[in-house]
């Protein structure tokens, strides 16, 4: 008989533990962690663990108990199944109302494509189009280079008082809508880094840094228009700037428009950065980007260019011997090659002539 009540008084021990349990489990999913707070942005990685999500839910302050957020994902069959993406959640939400929303509430990235060639303004327009930061706030960051160069290193040849023109790299990004314009120059930044590292190894022009390389591949970038053509426009612009080759161009200039056109700004008559024909007294414009009137490369890029034209900047034709480029009357971007003047004048009449 004994045996029989201690069994019972077992049972019943048991039946009380579980149902304080249960009870207290129950009473953890339906409290928040706390009874305010900020929402907090929150990244799911793709195949990431439900015990991983659990400890970082923890760490940001949105749950208190990752083991209990393991056992319920496990009871809903949703162990290792959350999906990836960007939440948004909040300290005051309960544990079982965050699952549902790592289940359906994901905030879906912004996406915004950066062609190459555009200068910082357009850059900043483009982000401003997708819905992200406005154009201004984008400005004021990225024209700052000084607060970046001593987180990156690249950036190590950048002049006092220079902007980022050049060093955002063009390509598609996805950007949380609540991105703000640091973290997205951080991020054209990286991937400037990233690709312009593949070509820093092979680099065939003597004494240049950087910042010459990327300021030569944004000229290359807004005068070549076909990218095979690239490493023989680098060629010329290079040649241009030896000494020996000064009698016979300009005396050291490099005599790029597409460095003038930068100089002029924005054409609001033609509502464009890049005025297509330039007069006589545009081409004279007083400015160091001048380069019909300043000699050696620009104080820095006019542009952004992408990775064929830093390749190009970096690994010019080394066998071309030409100092002038004209273009082709077959209006493929093609252009006519020449090492002397008169070669130069003969493509030119025939370039006028097809007009």
């Amino acid at each position: 008989m004994r045996q029989v009540r201690a069994l019972m008084l077992g049972i019943a021990l048991i039946a009380l533990m579980i149902s304080c349990s249960g009870y207290l489990f129950l009473g953890e999913l339906r409290a928040a962690a706390a009874a305010d707070g900020e929402p907090v942005e929150f990244v799911v990685e793709p195949g990431e663990s439900t015990g991983s999500i659990a400890t970082r839910l923890r760490s940001d302050g949105l749950i208190r108990q990752p083991i209990l957020f393991r056992l319920l994902a496990r009871f809903r069959d949703l162990d290792d199944r959350l999906q990836a993406g960007r939440y948004v959640l909040s300290p005051t939400m309960t544990m079982s109302e965050i699952m549902i929303a790592l289940q359906s509430s994901r905030v879906e990235d912004v996406q915004v494509t950066i062609p190459e060639g555009l200068r910082l303004e357009e850059i900043a327009a483009s982000v401003e189009r997708a819905g992200l930061t406005n154009a201004q706030a984008f400005l004021t960051v990225a024209r700052d280079g000084s607060a970046f160069r001593d987180d990156y290193f690249l950036l190590n040849s950048l002049p006092a008082g220079a902007t980022l023109e050049g060093y955002l790299f063009p390509d598609t990004y996805r950007f949380a809508p609540s991105a703000d314009p640091d973290t997205i120059v951080r991020t054209m930044l990286e991937r400037f880094v990233e690709q312009y590292g593949t070509i820093e190894r092979d680099i065939r022009v003597p004494g240049v840094t950087v910042h010459d390389v990327v300021t030569m591949a944004s000229i290359i970038q807004r005068e070549a228009a076909l990218v095979a053509e690239m490493p023989q426009i680098s060629a010329v612009f290079w040649n241009r700037l030896e000494p020996e080759n000064a009698p016979a161009f300009g005396g050291g200039l490099l005599g790029a428009d597409a460095t003038i056109q930068y100089a002029l700004g924005f054409d609001q008559a033609e509502d464009t950065w890049w005025q297509k024909e330039l007069t006589f007294d545009e081409l004279a414009v007083e400015s160091p980007y001048n380069t019909r009137l300043a000699p050696g490369l620009p104080p820095g890029p006019i542009a952004a260019p992408g990775l064929m034209a830093l390749r190009a900047a970096a690994q010019p034709d080394e066998a071309s011997e030409y100092l002038f480029f004209v273009a082709d009357c077959a209006r493929d971007g093609s252009h006519n090659f020449a090492v002397t003047l008169e070669e130069f004048r003969q493509f030119e009449q025939e370039w006028l002539a097809c007009q």
